[in-house]
């Protein structure tokens, strides 16, 4: 038995168990540790193999149909045994709603040792990411944007979190920058059913903004309160640029991805595509972003593989080198697990190459990809929607479709609007839009010159946000 296989069969047999009335003998802790370990890596590390047997969002069907159930015994159990258990499944995994489940057995059932259990593990994910850093200090501009600055008592400002948002995963700090502002989260790796830290947004006052591309991370957030979600992030905001000059396309494709997230980016995977029929005589240029040890172990897959003669590497261009690079392809191709609006799919569209996207791939917006800017396909028919793109180049117009539909002019109206409604359902005034929002650079600020209007704003930011923090935070 495969181990996807067999982490599908032990989901199957929880939901049987709801079914037939046996969920409650046993240890439930074990269960509940299981079922939540089977989800992640079926959600995230098995993703096509989750596609082909049940669809991606079967998992999420499945326990939303079963959730009625289970809050009948959280709230009418017959026993307190019964109520209490109901109510832990709830809390700790990924049904409609969990979130609330979860803050309220926080409150209720905080002493009890898997509760707190889970919420240890749950800060030492987050401490791990935080001390995995390479530095120790981080400028603000780095991670998060003033899009509007508040005009209290009547208006509220807005922050984007663009970068590291577990870093806010405080809720006195989200309840002080909430004084001042709505938050705009852009999770960089998107929600799934694994990031339950990201509900301490959902506790403040005002609603959270979170912008996830994804139709299954925007599904799983409309059941939590206290969030409000766009479809708008991180690439959508792509700046327009002129086309580079035009230059000869030397490779049939480009693999645009960091080499220091190799397995989330699937490396390996493009390189045994391009290894084995159909795409044995296709060319490829990879670029990315990655330590010198990390691009040392690529380059040998590469060679191991024998795609020595076919496959070059560049590592760490600089980003406005990029568009010049990918102006040598005739098509983009990305595999990666997980995204949410990734950058690289919005490049090649803007370069006026077609991308050919995985349709495994977590917080990508497919609904974007029409037929004029690229295909979507499955692992097993990726090869084949390669070889389509590069043999019917005359079929796709992907920088018409990219002027037309995205990119930050756009895209920042378009979450102007949205934020203007907020707003107003709020009750908050709105006297003054927000700034044109970028997709690249440590600020994300198209026009540099934001950054220094909003200063004085910055350095409240630091103040509030200096004694909340475990790293040291700079101007």
């Amino acid at each position: 038995m495969t181990a996807p296989l067999a982490r599908l069969n032990l989901f199957r047999g929880f939901l049987g168990r709801i079914d037939d009335g046996t969920l409650y003998a046993g240890d439930g802790r074990a269960v509940r540790g299981e079922v939540r370990e089977s989800l992640i890596d079926l959600l995230l590390y098995h993703r096509p193999f989750l596609e082909e047997e049940t669809g991606l969002t079967w998992p999420y069907r499945e326990l939303a149909r079963r959730r009625p159930f289970l809050e009948a015994e959280a709230r009418q159990g017959k026993t307190p045994f019964l109520r209490q258990q109901a109510r832990m499944f709830l809390a700790l995994l990924p049904f409609p709603g969990q979130w609330q489940w979860l803050m309220q057995a926080t409150g209720e059932m905080g002493n009890d040792t898997e509760i707190r259990d889970f919420l240890s593990l749950e800060r030492q994910r987050i401490e791990d990411k935080i001390h995995r850093k390479p530095q120790r200090e981080f400028k603000l501009h780095n991670f998060c944007q003033i899009l509007k600055r508040p005009n209290l008592p009547g208006e509220k400002g807005i922050l984007r979190i663009f970068s590291l948002p577990y870093l806010f995963a405080e809720r006195d700090l989200l309840r002080r920058l909430n004084r001042f502002y709505i938050l705009y989260i852009e999770p960089p790796w998107g929600v799934l059913a694994r990031h339950a830290w990201l509900r301490t947004f959902a506790q403040m006052d005002d609603p959270a903004v979170i912008g996830v591309c994804g139709r299954e991370d925007a599904d799983f957030l409309a059941g939590q309160s206290g969030i409000v979600t766009t479809r708008l992030a991180h690439g959508d905001f792509l700046e327009e640029q002129p086309l580079p000059p035009a230059r000869a396309k030397e490779f049939d494709l480009v693999f645009n991805a960091s080499f220091d997230e190799m397995d989330r980016k699937r490396h390996a995977f493009m390189l045994n595509l391009l290894a084995r029929p159909p795409l044995d005589r296709v060319t490829a240029l990879f670029i990315g972003r990655g330590s010198e040890a990390n691009v040392a172990t690529f380059r040998t897959w590469v060679e191991e593989r024998g795609l020595g003669d076919r496959v070059v590497v560049l590592a760490n261009l600089r980003r406005n080198e990029v568009p010049d690079q990918l102006s040598r392809c005739r098509i983009g191709v990305l595999t990666s697990q997980n995204e949410n609006g990734c950058r690289g799919i919005y490049e090649c569209f803007r370069a006026d190459l077609p991308c050919v996207v995985t349709s495994s791939m977590a917080g990508c917006n497919f609904e974007l990809i029409d037929g004029r800017n690229g295909l979507v396909a499955s692992d097993a028919a990726l090869p084949g929607a390669i070889l389509t793109a590069l043999h019917h180049p005359e079929t796709f117009s992907p920088r018409a479709w990219f002027l037309h539909h995205s990119g930050s002019r756009l895209s920042s109206l378009q979450l102007n609007g949205e934020m203007k409604n907020l707003f107003s359902r709020l009750g908050y005034a709105w006297r003054e839009d927000i700034v044109p929002l970028g997709s690249s650079g440590a600020t994300r600020y198209v026009d540099e010159a934001h950054y220094a209007a909003f200063r004085a704003e910055f350095e409240q930011l630091l103040e509030i946000m200096k004694p909340c923090l475990p790293v040291r935070l700079s101007l």
